[in-house]
C-alpha cells in the first residue's frame, strides 16, 4: 500500500512542473522571467528545509509520526483552495488584474490582447526539430543524474565511506537544500540583472550560468572521489558548495523553455523533464550495480563519482554548443499562417516598409 501511495504521488506530481512552467510562460514578462522563476522553484527547496527540523518535532509529539502526514495533508489541501480561488490561466482570464497591469505583461511577453489565453495545437514536428530544446533535454539529463546522485546516494557514501551521519542532524540534512535554495535565487537575479543592462545577450547568461552549475558539480564530484574518512569536513562543505552551484541551473536550462517559446514552455519541460527522470531513475541502479552491495568500497564509490562528473561536463559542452535562448519562429501565434502565404502579397508590404525606413533615415540625417 506504501509503494501505491508513492507511486499515485508520482503520478499526480508529475504535472506540477509543466503546468507551472506554462503558467510563467503566460504570466511573467521577459525582462522579469529569470529571477521570478528561480523564486517560484526555489520554494521546493524552501520546503524541505521547513519540513526537515518540523517533522522531528511533530515526530515527538503524542500523536507521533503520523501527525507528520496530517499537517503536510491539511497544508496542500489549504494550498490548492488558495490557488483555485487566486489564481488564472493567463492576465486575460484574472478578475482582480488591472488594466495597468495586465498591459504591462501582454507588452512584456510581446504579444497583443487576447493571445495569453489562445489555445493553439501544439507544433510538435517544428519542435522536435528544435536544436536548443535537445540541448535542454541532454543537460536536463546530465543535472537529473547529478542530483539524484546528491540527494539518494551521496548520503549512503558520507554514512558507510565516510563514517559521516546526516541522518541524526536537522541542520545538516537540510543545509544542501538550503545552498541550492540560495544558489537559485542569487543566481536567477544576477543573471537578470546582466542581460537587462545590456552586458550579456540572453544565451550567453544562460550558457555561462548553466555552465557553473554543471562544471561546478562536476568538480565537487571529482573532489569527492578522492577524499578519504579524515577529510570529512571537507566533504561536507563540498557537497553544500555542489549543491548550491546546482541552483544556478534556475538561470540555466531549467528556465531555457521559456525563452524558445512561452507558449509551449510546459509541454517542452515535460518533455525534457521526462528524459531527465529516465537518466533518475537509472542512477541509483547503475550505482548499486557498481558498488556490488558494498557501499563501504571507497575505490567503486570513485568509479560512480567520476563517471557522473564526466557526464554532467559532457552534457554541459553539448548545451553551451547548441542552445540558444532565441524565441523560436513556431512560437508566433501567426506562425502557420505566414509560411503560407504568397510571396508576392508579401512583397509590396515589405518594399513599403523598406521606403517608410529610409524616409525616416533622410529625416534624421
Amino acid at each position: 500500500m506504501v509503494c501505491l501511495c508513492r507511486v499515485l504521488m508520482g503520478l499526480t506530481q508529475a504535472c506540477l512542473f509543466p503546468a507551472s512552467h506554462t503558467l510563467l510562460g503566460r504570466w511573467l514578462p521577459a525582462n522579469e522571467r529569470t529571477t521570478l522563476t528561480g523564486i517560484v522553484y526555489g520554494g521546493s527547496q524552501v520546503g524541505t528545509i521547513i519540513a526537515m527540523p518540523v517533522s522531528g518535532i511533530l515526530a515527538e509529539t503524542a500523536m507521533g509520526w503520523k501527525l507528520i502526514f496530517y499537517s503536510i495533508a491539511g497544508l496542500m489541501f489549504l494550498t490548492a483552495a488558495i490557488w483555485f480561488w487566486f489564481s488564472a490561466s493567463s492576465p486575460e482570464e484574472h478578475p482582480m488584474i488591472s488594466e495597468e497591469e495586465k498591459y504591462y505583461i501582454e507588452m512584456g511577453l510581446n504579444m497583443t490582447t487576447g493571445q495569453t489565453k489562445v489555445n493553439r495545437p501544439t507544433p510538435w514536428r517544428e519542435m522536435f526539430k528544435t536544436g536548443p530544446l535537445w540541448a535542454i533535454v541532454v543537460s536536463h539529463v546530465g543535472a537529473a543524474t547529478a542530483f539524484v546522485l546528491f540527494f539518494v546516494d551521496t548520503p549512503t557514501y558520507l554514512e558507510r565511506a565516510m563514517h559521516i551521519s546526516l541522518r541524526n542532524s536537522a541542520l545538516l540534512s537540510a543545509l544542501p537544500y538550503f545552498g541550492m535554495w540560495v544558489g537559485s535565487v542569487v543566481s536567477s537575479t544576477v543573471c537578470e540583472k546582466i542581460y537587462n543592462r545590456g552586458l550579456l545577450s540572453v544565451t550567453s547568461c544562460r550558457k555561462i550560468f548553466n555552465s557553473l552549475a554543471m562544471f561546478g558539480a562536476g568538480a565537487g564530484l571529482i573532489l569527492l572521489a578522492y577524499l578519504g574518512p579524515d577529510h570529512k569536513n571537507i566533504a561536507i562543505a563540498t557537497l553544500i558548495g555542489v549543491l548550491t552551484m546546482c541552483g544556478f541551473t534556475s538561470a540555466g536550462f531549467m528556465v531555457n523553455h521559456l525563452d524558445l517559446s512561452p507558449h509551449f514552455a510546459g509541454v517542452m519541460l515535460s518533455l525534457t523533464n521526462f528524459a531527465g527522470s529516465i537518466g533518475a531513475v537509472l542512477t541509483p541502479v547503475a550505482t548499486s550495480l557498481i558498488l556490488r552491495n558494498d557501499s563501504s568500497d571507497m575505490s567503486r564509490w570513485r568509479i560512480v563519482f567520476l563517471m557522473t562528473a564526466g557526464l554532467c561536463v559532457g552534457s554541459n559542452i553539448v548545451y553551451v554548443i547548441f542552445g540558444s535562448a532565441e524565441r523560436q519562429p513556431w512560437d508566433n501565434p501567426d506562425y502557420k499562417d505566414r509560411r503560407k502565404a504568397d510571396p508576392e502579397e508579401v512583397r509590396p508590404v515589405m518594399t513599403m516598409n523598406t521606403k517608410e525606413d529610409e524616409k525616416k533615415k533622410e529625416a534624421q540625417a
